[in-house]
């Protein structure tokens, strides 16, 4: 019955046109290696607001050690995230680097950007 109710009102509730990003059309996971050779999982999410815009992300990343106030090596990391242009069209997207699927878990990272264009998410991770 609760299930039905929020349902109801999630579909009744006014959303402003163009105002948010409701599908998330792929998740992969991606291993980050750091410099001192430990293995981060990450989730690289890129949501749309239409299940017609395919965004099918291509991404790469570079890593670099960097150093906090105190001395404590961490991991900085630059992921560049590519969303192919569908049948000639751009479309927007939004891209997000995550610890669990689908956007949960600690959100690293995240931008908005254009289909063909790709976009930088910079992040430091804590060395394990």
């Amino acid at each position: 019955m609760a299930a039905a109710l929020a349902a109801g009102i999630l579909v009744a509730s006014p959303v402003p046109a163009g105002a948010m990003f409701t599908h998330c059309e792929w998740d992969p996971l991606v291993l980050v290696v750091t410099p001192a050779g430990h293995i981060v999982p990450v989730y690289d999410s890129v949501w749309t607001s239409s299940v017609l815009d395919l965004g099918v992300p291509l991404e790469s990343y570079k890593v670099s050690r960097v150093y906090d106030a105190v001395g404590r090596p961490h991991t900085l990391v630059d992921m560049t995230i590519s969303v192919p242009t569908g049948l000639l069209l751009r479309y927007q997207v939004h891209d997000m680097v995550t610890s669990g699927l689908l956007g949960t878990g600690t959100v690293y990272a995240q931008a908005n950007g254009t289909s063909g264009t790709p976009v930088h998410l910079r992040f430091t991770l804590a060395t394990p």
